[in-house]
């Protein structure tokens, strides 16, 4: 007759479970991740549209399996602007999902 120890089956019930418990962190990242890219990614696309980055921060976020940041970028105004020139935008939104970002659309400051 074919008998299996006590130590054999609680050894292999504990490895089992162990599989699971070194798993489950991976398999919970994976749900409830934010977006990937950073604030530094932000700045490169700010640069990329002629704005020098002053201040970065989130101005909205959405968590999920869709999940993407929206970026508020201050810029800092050039120096010297032409007689003639269009006002420049004083910061605009940089919207990144995942890994790749774009800009959104300029925003205009509110002086009154």
């Amino acid at each position: 007759m074919n008998h299996i120890s006590n130590d054999t089956l609680t050894f292999f019930r504990y490895s089992f479970v162990m599989k699971w418990i070194a798993l489950l962190p991976l398999l919970i990242s994976f749900y409830g991740t934010d977006c990937f890219a950073a604030p530094a990614d932000a700045r490169e696309v700010a640069r990329m549209n002629n704005c020098s980055p002053k201040k970065i921060e989130i101005y909205q976020q959405k968590m999920g399996g869709d999940s993407s940041t929206l970026y508020r970028v201050e810029c800092i105004p050039p120096k010297t602007v032409g007689e003639n020139a269009a006002p420049m935008p004083t910061s605009m939104l940089v919207q990144c999902e995942g890994s790749l970002c774009k800009m959104l659309r300029p925003l205009m400051s509110n002086k009154q």
